[in-house]
């Protein structure tokens, strides 16, 4: 067994007399209120101040509901087919002796992120351009409701936290408990926020991930990073685990202490989370990894600037509001059609062409020559601004010296 599962093992052997749920917070309601009360909190839950408050207090935060069931079960076949098709197309370099056996290579990180102890687990790295499901998703769970990103807005001071991962946490049966860990070394403000979203329930048997609350303060990871102090320091600390309903999400400051858990061999089930992270930009210290996020979706892309490109995607559904490439191939075919359209005789585009040349727009460089040409042309059918155009060239001589 692997070195670091066998110290996942030993913990979990000793951290499980401190073991509770991660509960949603709620506010303190008086005994006769109760009744009268129950089924309103029910409906609202409780406020963003509050959860704001448990998140900077405790260092960890459930929170119910982020994501529909309906929407959570879509999402999760979607990339479970990803991870399929991923799979696939390692296994299909490796047999052309192009692809990386070890699961360590270049081809390997196209799809996938390093994650602690690979076995029966994967970090699946999820696109946002051309995606739809993906997009659909994230509208849902930060345009459609304001409730996540509002809770990170209070928490980080403003909607200018950069999105610093995007992927999907996959563990199978068999999947070994990892050791108790931070996802950054303490420093005075949170790097980042990480929300953890269940696209599926979370029984015990399937590795729920466990919490340690209030671990992301400097005295926890002095403890923690002093190794004669860890055992004990482990064994005294409460800690919560995540048994979160399809579509509820654990939402962690990236200090605090956590692990996935082992997925049972014989009891366990396919394990899914959604995860994506976001970066305090008021937190200048390293953030101390590589976050999990595909080479082609925008690294300064700010939570502002996520909810409004998914917004205009819903708006539009012919819009892919992630495809930077877009306006560029759309300028490309605009004066592809407009050279035809030339060519063919239109006085139109025989006088836009002929300003393209003038002025060196449109994927051309100035040329006075085939300017005028164009404007002959034009001109010759009646069109008056081509006869202006073509009269200043001639009084100016423009056309002299050039070829």
């Amino acid at each position: 067994m692997d070195e670091l599962a066998q110290r996942g093992e030993l913990e979990a052997s000793f951290m499980q007399d401190s073991v509770g749920e991660l509960e949603q917070p709620g506010k303190k309601i008086s005994k006769k209120k109760k009744k009268q009360k129950m089924k309103q909190k029910m409906k609202k839950g409780p406020s963003i101040p509050i959860l704001a408050r448990t998140l900077r207090e405790e260092g960890v935060v459930r929170l119910n509901g982020v994501l529909t069931p309906t929407s959570a079960s879509t999402l999760r076949e979607e990339i479970l087919e990803r991870r399929a098709a991923a799979y696939a197309a390692i296994s299909g370099d490796n047999e052309n002796g192009d692809g990386d056996s070890d699961g360590d290579g270049e081809q390997w990180r196209k799809y996938f992120a390093d994650v602690l102890l690979k076995e029966n687990r994967c970090d699946l790295l999820l696109p946002l351009k051309g995606s739809s499901g993906i997009q659909t998703a994230l509208h849902e769970i930060f345009v459609s409701s304001t409730f996540l990103s509002n809770i990170l807005v209070t928490a980080l001071g403003g909607d200018d936290a950069t999105l610093y991962e995007l992927a999907a946490l996959i563990s199978e049966p068999g999947s070994p408990r990892q050791p108790v860990h931070p996802d950054n070394p303490y420093q005075e403000h949170t790097p980042l926020l990480t929300v953890f979203i269940a696209l599926q329930d979370i029984a015990p048997e399937m590795g729920p991930t466990t919490f340690i609350p209030r671990t992301h303060t400097a005295a926890a990871h002095a403890k923690f990073d002093d190794i004669s102090q860890r055992d004990g320091f482990l064994q005294n600390s409460s800690s919560v685990v995540a048994l979160l309903k399809s579509g509820d999400a654990s939402l962690f400051d990236s200090r605090a202490m956590h692990c996935g858990g082992a997925n049972d061999e014989h009891q366990g089930a396919t394990r899914v989370l959604l995860y994506a992270s976001f970066q305090n930009p008021r937190a200048t210290e390293s953030i101390g990894n590589v976050g999990s996020l595909m080479k082609d979706i925008k690294p300064t892309m700010t939570l502002r600037e996520l909810k409004s490109k998914l917004a205009a995607g819903a708006a539009d559904k012919s819009l892919d509001p992630f495809d930077d490439d877009r306006g560029d191939r759309e300028e490309e075919e605009a004066i592809r059609q407009n050279y035809l359209a030339a060519e063919e005789g239109n006085a139109l585009a025989q006088l836009q062409l002929g300003t393209n040349y003038y002025l060196g727009e449109g994927g051309v460089e100035i040329n006075h020559v085939e300017a005028v040409r164009w404007f002959e042309m034009a001109a010759a059918q009646g069109l008056a601004h081509a006869q202006f155009n073509l009269g200043y060239c001639y009084s100016t001589g423009v056309v002299v010296g050039t070829s």
